[in-house]
């Protein structure tokens, strides 16, 4: 019995351990400051990104991924994160506005993502086109 609550708190710690590290490495990219050839690309300074936003930025990164190899980093597991965490904030707007305000938060990071992936692409697209080593 005390190998089977060990075996479970293991697991469990394991777990949460892989979101927190999955999270801090897209939360650092999300971080990163956009250039702003992405700001005159899609219209919106990079101070003005909100949550509506997320589907659009991440729809065009991966329309300029399918012309390359690379992978599409991480963009599909964060579009999960993003639809339950909204998920999440219109269940909690009412009952619960902290962790609704906790949520937003997190839409906003998850948009801040997908633009930077989209910047990222788009400066190398840039640097292929000029010849120029992209950064």
């Amino acid at each position: 019995m005390l190998a089977a609550c060990i075996l479970i708190m293991s697991v469990v710690l394991l777990i949460q351990f892989a979101v927190a590290q999955w999270r801090s490495m897209w939360t650092t990219v999300a971080a990163q400051p956009l250039s702003p050839a992405l700001e005159t690309a899609i219209g919106i300074s990079s101070a003005a990104i909100g949550p509506q936003h997320f589907e659009m930025l991440a729809r065009a990164s991966e329309e300029f991924a399918r012309g390359s190899q690379t992978p599409n980093s991480w963009l599909r597991e964060v579009r999960l994160y993003y639809r339950a965490v909204r998920n999440l904030q219109s269940y909690c707007a009412r009952a619960l506005p902290s962790l609704s305000s906790w949520a937003a938060g997190e839409l906003v990071t998850c948009s801040r993502y997908a633009a930077a992936v989209l910047d990222q692409r788009l400066n190398t697209n840039l640097a292929y086109v000029t010849g120029r080593p992209s950064l």
